[in-house]
């Protein structure tokens, strides 16, 4: 099973970051391809600009952090 629907690292990060704003992570993100950090990521502190690699990072620690503990839970009988 492939968990990816893209192929290209930056496609991921995007897919990432949506996956975040789809489930209340972030508030909202912008990519401006012609910036040096051109991912600017919307949290309640402020706007958070990062480059390709910082915001595989950030998207790798946030669903870490958001969806670790579901996934230790046991289920329901």
């Amino acid at each position: 099973m492939v968990m990816w629907a893209s192929d290209t690292r930056g496609a991921r990060v995007r897919e990432g970051l949506t996956l975040l704003l789809s489930q209340g992570v972030i508030d909202d993100f912008e990519i401006r391809h012609e910036d040096e950090h051109p991912y600017r990521v919307t949290l309640p502190a402020g706007v958070v600009p990062l480059d390709e690699h910082q915001a595989a990072h950030f998207v790798l620690g946030a669903v870490s952090a958001r969806f670790g503990p579901l996934s230790r839970e046991s289920p329901q009988a």
